[in-house]
């Protein structure tokens, strides 16, 4: 057993040009949908190959002495790991996670079951996730239950590990399974805890936290004064950035010409580097709330700009640094949608589920209004697993409907990791092209259960 799950050690750079190849070749002979769902899936399939790219950098400068100059004038963190001692594991070994799966190019995909990735059709990895708390700003420390951090008293926040066991005389060594290491068959093996990318989305100063569409960059608008807006990066594990080379501006008005189908620009300040550089930040005025303003940004010379919608009701404050102290193992506020699977109540008849589709696309057309992007995973997900239970109950609506609604399945459930991924971008405009296909999909699932 342990054999079949010791997990082989590959060049990053070759999975990830293999993965590439493998997308483009399923993209161009896979199934054609309706335009709006070509369209959803551009933008992704658009910037595999920048990704890619700045993957082979990124491992070429983790080799590299001089790397911290050359990325874009950014630093390179470390990425943490804990490998914990024999008597001190994380993880209770008799009630061990189940194995889960996940894409190897889009990490953020977490699956119970093995198949396809929904977003580029790569097929998923065997994998194990452990939920621990760490602290905000130092990640290094882990615990089994909440509370507050030992470094500055802040609550601590729930966050998934990569887990897998290691011997110690042999740190290359690395299984999914617990047990006696495989080399020297004499020592029992650890716990090792591994960061994984894009666990923790949590604002460390109390605003809104998007990921770019390169899948590393990170950032986080803030608007603490009425006149002030400061932006934060960080890398795709959350640790802080300098800017670096980054340049942008914030965008307080434009407009739409229907003719040229463009936006342009009528007022847009720009983002400036703060004396230590390890923020951006624009005077953007007094204006009346809510503010919106959208950041365009390149994250180097010669990378694309890319574009974030910010959206503030209020002005943000950074969590303070000595809350009162949570009990252990309660989840902060917000922490419930950060961590494990979600799990909704399917109910027993098809109509019913319907109608809770339908409830969940309204809950997410009202927080695409209000622009609130990183909120809308939760009820696009949920909506994805109540429209997957309507399989087993195709074969009791007429034929040409039966057609019609495993057609709105599908492409209710690519429009909603589309939804999840795009929220996290902060992207208006292709939060709404991904909306418009799953728009489409609840009402034709609507409309067929409204017939019967």
């Amino acid at each position: 057993m342990i054999q079949g799950h010791i997990v082989a050690v590959l060049l990053a750079s070759t999975m990830v040009n293999t993965a590439a190849i493998r997308i483009q070749a399923e993209t161009q002979n896979g199934p054609t949908g309706d335009q709006a769902h070509l369209n959803a899936l551009a933008d992704p399939l658009k910037t595999l190959a920048h990704r890619v790219a700045l993957q082979q950098t990124k491992q070429h400068l983790s080799d590299n002495s001089s790397g911290d100059q050359v990325m874009a004038g950014l630093a390179q963190s470390k990425t943490p790991s804990v490998t914990r001692a024999l008597d001190n594991p994380l993880v209770d070994e008799s009630n061990l996670p189940p194995f889960s799966f996940t894409c190897p190019m889009h990490p953020e995909i977490h699956e119970t079951h093995n198949g396809p990735c929904p977003i580029c059709n790569m097929n998923l990895v065997e994998t194990r996730r452990a939920e621990a708390w760490t602290c905000p700003v130092h990640s290094i420390i882990l615990d089994a239950k909440g509370g507050n951090c030992p470094i500055g008293g802040r609550q601590l926040i729930p966050v998934r590990l990569a887990l897998t066991w290691t011997c110690p005389d042999h740190p290359h060594v690395s299984s999914l399974e617990p047990g006696m290491c495989p080399i020297d068959g004499g020592q029992q093996m650890v716990q090792q805890l591994g960061s994984l990318p894009h666990e923790d989305h949590t604002p460390k100063h109390g605003g809104t936290f998007f990921m770019a569409p390169d899948n590393w960059h990170h950032l986080e608008g803030t608007y603490p004064a009425s006149d002030r807006f400061v932006l934060h990066l960080y890398d795709n594990y959350s640790q802080p950035m300098v800017v670096g080379s980054a340049k942008g501006r914030a965008v307080l008005r434009e407009t739409y010409d229907v003719d040229t189908d463009e936006m342009f620009e009528l007022a847009a300040q720009p983002l400036v580097a703060s004396p230590d550089g390890t923020f951006l930040e624009a005077n953007i005025g007094s204006d009346n709330l809510p503010r919106e303003i959208s950041v365009k940004i390149r994250f180097d010379p010669t990378g694309p700009e890319e574009r974030f919608d910010f959206t503030f009701t209020e002005t943000t404050r950074t969590p303070s640094p000595n809350p009162t102290a949570t009990a252990p193992g309660a989840f902060p506020a917000g922490a419930a949608a950060t961590i494990g699977t979600l799990m909704v109540n399917i109910p027993d008849r098809p109509g019913e589920i319907a109608a809770e589709v339908s409830a969940r696309d309204a809950h997410v057309q009202n927080l695409l209004r209000d622009g609130a992007f990183t909120e809308i995973w939760i009820p696009a997900l949920e909506a994805k697993d109540l429209a997957l239970a309507l399989t087993p109950h195709l074969r009791h609506l007429p034929a040409e409907r039966q057609l019609s609604v495993r057609l709105a399945v599908k492409e209710l459930v690519r429009a909603a990791w589309l939804l999840d991924w795009y929220g996290d971008l902060g992207n208006r405009q292709r939060v709404e092209s991904a909306y418009a296909v799953f728009g489409q999909a609840a009402a034709a699932i609507a409309t067929a259960y409204s017939e019967r």
